[in-house]
């Protein structure tokens, strides 16, 4: 997540990977300590004043923010309040409840898959999967009951990707959301990619339909479109890195290239007041027209 945000450029992206580059900000306890103090987070403080050296903006990674002392959170939390125009940061933790609620409060919640499971790709590798087929399927899956069945009986995933594919691609709007509505993943996943395509290219009648037919599909159903839609523009941000290179699809490279990570960021919090705002019965129709027509020109300079 910290490589787009720092720079657009390979090489620099590469450098914040590596964990070298000079924007990056790295905070974590020092050796020996369990907890993060105060004094690191002033350092962090200290270090944001400055303009970026190379990138377009600092980034600071705390990949362990349960770590924080009530100390160094009230720190962190005044720099929030009021944060340098260049600086960002990234808060990782295992549950939001492990953060300080103030904290919490002023910060973008974005929920990520674990990592691969290694239980279940060695699972899927027995099974006569190849790694990649099987990081593919953990990617798109929605949990363990999603990926039973792939167990079960091997599939032909280069199949199914491919008729899924021409599927959406020929989708109308009552068709695409009955894929993007369905239990089975390689559907559900080739049909989100292709709506939030259409959506950024503007059809607006499109947008104007699937709205109207989704919301008849119920709460539930627009409650797990719009973590899968969230998903998805999160893994543009990050170039695609939650899919193995030979499964990126061809319309996930296509929003990568053009779409910038400040318009998908904004793309994301359109993403999270349509989930407040359904969690708050907020009738459907609205919620998703508002957020599917706000879609149009993402992609646009």
């Amino acid at each position: 997540m910290a490589a787009p945000l720092i720079s657009d450029e390979p090489r620099q992206q590469r450098l914040v990977l590596q964990g070298v580059h000079p924007d990056l900000i790295e905070l974590a306890p020092p050796p020996g300590r369990e907890t993060i103090g105060i004094d690191r987070v002033r350092e962090v403080i200290r270090q944001g004043q400055f303009t970026p050296t190379q990138g377009k903006r600092k980034v600071c990674v705390i990949a362990r923010a349960e770590a924080l002392t009530i100390e160094a959170s009230n720190a962190l939390l005044k720099v929030l309040e009021e944060p340098p125009r260049n600086l960002v940061f990234l808060l990782l933790a295992a549950h939001t409840g492990d953060i300080l609620p103030t904290i919490l409060s002023r910060s973008r919640v974005v929920r990520i898959a674990p990592p691969l499971q290694t239980d279940f790709l060695a699972r899927f590798v027995a099974a006569g999967y190849l790694e990649e087929e099987g990081r593919y399927l953990l990617a798109v899956a929605r949990g363990e009951e999603e990926l039973e069945p792939f167990l079960r009986t091997k599939g032909d995933l280069a199949a199914a990707r491919s008729q899924a594919r021409g599927k959406a691609l020929e989708a109308t709007s009552e068709s695409l959301v009955a894929m993007i509505t369905t239990d089975d993943p390689i559907l559900r996943y080739e049909g989100a990619l292709t709506l939030l395509d259409r959506l950024i290219n503007g059809e607006a009648e499109f947008a104007v339909a699937g709205a109207r037919i989704l919301a008849q599909a119920g709460k539930e159903k627009v409650v797990a479109l719009l973590e899968d839609l969230r998903t998805i523009a999160f893994d543009v941000v990050r170039g695609g890195l939650s899919l193995p290179i030979s499964y990126q699809h061809s319309t996930l490279s296509a929003l990568i290239g053009r779409v910038n990570p400040d318009q998908i960021l904004e793309f994301c919090t359109s993403i999270e007041r349509a989930q407040r705002a359904v969690k708050g019965y907020v009738p459907l129709e609205p919620v998703l027209l508002s957020l599917f027509l706000g879609v149009r020109g993402l992609g646009d300079d």
